[in-house]
This record gives structure tokens, C-alpha cells and sequence, in this order.
């Protein structure tokens, strides 16, 4: 897997900031535990990040939590974190290394941490969005004979090995936790990162001969 790692500081106030998953159940609170355990929405289930809302979302608690930390008058409305591809940037990928542009500058509602567990990112219309934009590769790996875009009359094709990489970034997603005894805000990446490109990687077949 090839990353990049990106740190975006969104907020600097004294708080307590902080494809697996496990089998936690959405909405229910533990007795002895006070820490509120949430799932993916159907739609996202084995995925470590989903773009759709679903029915559960905590809505209300994370409209109670930009009450008590006013972040988007810090840093102002619409506030972007993440990848984008607003400055003109539509193409999908290259003839050689297809991708898939699904997301663009859309919000975020659920993460899967780097500890495998699932957390709503912080998202309110008109008062504090984390935007993203994701792209990955049709079909990763090597170009071969048998591969759906493969083309005979290619003469990069003839001259070249060529392999398609899916590229992730760790990106910072502001997430509501709920692990000290009181809803709070925490900074975490998502499980894996997120895929922000399809590069090509080209090998001269004469060297690999």
C-alpha cells in the first residue's frame, strides 16, 4: 500500500482530542462503561469509511457538542479537511490505469479507526463540514492480456510492464467519542487511509528480462 501522510491542525483548544471491524451495536450503551458503540450504515458495512448518513446518525449530539466547542466560528464555515479535486482535476485516471471517481468534495459521516472501531465524524450543514474526495484504481495491479482495459495495439504495452496503484493519505477526521465519561471531540485517522488516486507505474521490460 502506498500512503501519504497528511496532518491538518483544525482545532488548537485544550480538549480531550483524540477494512476490519468488529461487531458493535449501534446506539446501545454499556452499563459500568458509558462509551457508546455505533455501526456503519447498511449500505457501508465492511467498508472503513462511508459517505452515506443512515438512519442513526448522532445528529443531535453532535449539534449539542459545536454548541459547547464553537469550532466553525474559529475556523469558519464549510471548513474543508481533506483531499479535493476542485482545481480542475475531472480526469479518471489514464488509458493505461483506469480510476473511479465516485466522491467529490462530499462529507464523510463514519470512520473505522485504526483500532477497528467505528466513529461518527463530525458533520453540520452550514456550521462545521469535513469534505472529501476519493479515487482509486478499476483494476489495481499489474496490465496483463486477461486484464478488462487491456489493449493489444498499446505500444506501451510492448515496451513496458505496467502496474496500477491505488494511493491512500491519512487524513484527520474530527470524530465525536464518547471514551471519558462525556461526549468529546477527538482527531483520528481512518483504518487503511483513504484512496485519493490511481497512479501508473511504468518498468522497462528490458531491465526485468
Amino acid at each position: 500500500m502506498h500512503r501519504f501522510s497528511t496532518s491538518i491542525w483544525l482545532i488548537a483548544v485544550t480538549l480531550c482530542f483524540s477494512k476490519s471491524m468488529g461487531n458493535p451495536v449501534d446506539g446501545e450503551i454499556f452499563s459500568g462503561l458509558n462509551t457508546v458503540q455505533y455501526e456503519m450504515p447498511p449500505s457501508c458495512v465492511g467498508q472503513t469509511f462511508c459517505f452515506e448518513k443512515g438512519d442513526n446518525y448522532p445528529e443531535e449530539q453532535v449539534e449539542k457538542l459545536l454548541k459547547t466547542y464553537p469550532i466553525q466560528e474559529t475556523y469558519g464555515i464549510g471548513f474543508r479537511t481533506g483531499f479535493s479535486f476542485r482545481n480542475g482535476n475531472n480526469e479518471n485516471g489514464n488509458v493505461d490505469c483506469p480510476a473511479n471517481t465516485t466522491f467529490v468534495d462530499k462529507p464523510i459521516y463514519y470512520i473505522v479507526d485504526e483500532s477497528g472501531i467505528v466513529r461518527p465524524v463530525i458533520q453540520s450543514p452550514n456550521k462545521f463540514e469535513q469534505l472529501y474526495s476519493t479515487r482509486w484504481c478499476l483494476y489495481p495491479g499489474i496490465v496483463r492480456r486477461d486484464t478488462p482495459h487491456f489493449f493489444v495495439a498499446s505500444q506501451r504495452l510492448k515496451r513496458f510492464q505496467i502496474e496500477c496503484l491505488t494511493t491512500y493519505m491519512n487524513l484527520d477526521f474530527m470524530v465525536l467519542a464518547d471514551e471519558d465519561f462525556e461526549p468529546t471531540l477527538k482527531m483520528m485517522h481512518a483504518m487503511g487511509g483513504i484512496p485519493v488516486c490511481c497512479k501508473c507505474q511504468y518498468h522497462s521490460k528490458k531491465f526485468l528480462q
